[in-house]
């Protein structure tokens, strides 16, 4: 494995379809829906770089006498220094300063349970909505890295095979039975978990094949030239029927799914390197920089407008949230924010990783070139 700095560029492009639906246009290009496909290539960039990570700690494990309990530990501590720190800061601000319905709903919010708030009581939570993700990727990871280091390879793939198609007959049934606005998209039952088991273990299977036998340059031209351009047909097809309401449940239950291959091909190639003009915009340095802050910019973008409204109405001038004006406003401010909390909070807490290092004494001196492999892997997944 080499160092993927592309994949950095990949994360900012997924926030940055999130953020010009939430503040600015949700159909801006017609019936494509830039936010949840934002959030599905995020699903899909983690489902590969974590399952990577924990392909390598079992590795790792095989090849030293460290138990896998070890890597558990380790790779709960990591996730924890990552996700909780700015996520449990932004609750306790939201609940101080009274932003509704963050008082009603914190016990959800603390506990990463917010899409299941969310599909039971069939309605949005404010500008709390977008972290019904963040939930969906927790609750996955209670029990991923349990399977990862502990089945054994055969149904370890059985496993991803099983649950990748569960999402689709899970949306079916959701379609089928719960309220959902047909002109806008708005289908809060899938939001709960099941539902992007196919985005989330799509990305593990493509860290499998990169850890099998078969050859990346191989594997990348299959996908290149069989699977993205099948599931783009597809989905092309699923996005015309909805469009023209002939059988729209299709779009719903299926056109995930093919998104969620499209971006496993492109986060394949990216992994290996895009050349030429691709290659040298995924690896400007600007582009990397704000895909390394992406998670900041995700939590805060939707709230800030609540800081931007006031100010505008000091001055006289409206400010219509979602429009053009806000989502320009919105983004230099999160922009800002998510800068200050990435060299403030989050990089000097990341930084106590160095205390839960995922390579051993017993590890490095038993497979050195491994854990070497590992030592890079995690700068870019972890």
């Amino acid at each position: 494995m080499k160092q993927m700095p592309q994949l950095d560029s990949l994360r900012f492009f997924a926030v940055l379809g999130v953020m010009v639906a939430h503040n600015w246009d949700s159909r801006l290009l017609g019936d494509v829906d830039w936010a949840g496909n934002g959030v599905r290539l995020f699903f899909v960039l983690s489902g590969f770089l974590i399952t990577g990570i924990l392909l390598d700690c079992r590795r790792l494990a095989d090849d030293s006498r460290q138990s896998p309990m070890y890597f558990i530990r380790q790779f709960y501590a990591r996730r924890s220094l990552r996700i909780f720190p700015i996520y449990y800061i932004l609750i306790a601000v939201l609940v101080v300063l009274g932003v509704q319905p963050a008082d009603d709903i914190w016990p959800w919010m603390v506990t990463f349970t917010t899409n299941i708030y969310i599909t039971i009581h069939n309605a949005w939570i404010g500008k709390m909505g977008h972290l019904w993700s963040l939930a969906v990727e927790e609750q996955f990871y209670l029990l991923w890295p349990w399977i990862v280091l502990f089945a054994s390879r055969k149904w370890l793939l059985r496993t991803l095979l099983l649950i990748i198609p569960l999402s689709s007959v899970y949306r079916f049934y959701a379609y089928r039975h719960f309220e959902f606005n047909m002109d806008t998209m708005d289908f809060k039952a899938a939001t709960f978990t099941v539902a992007h088991f196919d985005s989330l273990g799509i990305g593990a299977l493509l860290a499998i094949l990169w850890h099998s036998d078969v050859p990346q340059a191989t594997l990348q031209r299959y996908l290149t030239t069989i699977v993205l351009p099948v599931a783009g047909m597809l989905y092309t097809l699923c996005l015309v029927l909805y469009h023209y309401r002939v059988h729209p449940g299709i779009f719903f239950t299926v056109g995930d799914l093919f998104v969620a291959v499209m971006c496993a091909a492109l986060v394949s190639r990216a992994g290996r390197g895009f050349a030429g003009v691709a290659g040298m915009v995924l690896e400007c340095s600007v582009l990397r920089y704000l895909g390394k802050i992406s998670y900041g910019l995700y939590v805060y973008h939707a709230f800030m407008p609540l800081l931007l409204i006031p100010i505008f109405e000091m001055v006289g001038i409206p400010l219509p949230v979602p429009g053009a004006a806000n989502f320009v406003f919105s983004t230099m401010l999160t922009l800002g924010v998510a800068s200050l909390s990435w060299h403030l909070i989050e990089l000097p807490i990341n930084s106590l990783k160095r205390f839960f290092p995922y390579d051993t004494a017993d590890a490095l001196c038993a497979a050195p070139s491994r854990s070497k492999s590992l030592a890079i892997r995690k700068t870019s997944g972890d």
